[in-house]
């Protein structure tokens, strides 16, 4: 007899589609592909970092409830926060140029 998982399991890994041993089609862009992946997922990973602590800055300052020091703590921390947007946006347009100037190259 046949049970839900019987029948999930191999449609769950079909839509994976684990590809890891597949010989590479395109070995000229290999690299440059692997390197915008990972420039890609840190500047992500960057991003959602710094949104984070804009938000519990934000936070930080609003419930500062009249206390200086809580308050500084918190406007110091958005203005940290709005900086480190900042250059992990023109991090991503230097990386996309550089990506762009090295494939007129090959």
């Amino acid at each position: 007899m046949k049970t839900i998982v019987d029948w999930l399991v191999p449609r769950a890994h079909a839509a994976i589609n684990f590809n890891f041993l597949t010989p590479v089609q395109n070995s000229e862009n290999n690299v440059s592909t692997i390197a915008n992946n990972v420039i890609n997922f840190v500047l992500i990973i960057a991003g959602i970092m710094a949104i984070v602590y804009l938000i519990y800055s934000g936070i930080l300052y609003i419930t500062a409830a009249g206390n200086p020091d809580a308050a500084k703590k918190g406007q110091q921390g958005v203005i940290n926060a709005i900086i480190g947007i900042v250059i992990i946006v023109l991090a991503y347009f230097i990386a996309r140029s550089i990506a762009g100037i090295g494939k007129g190259m090959v």
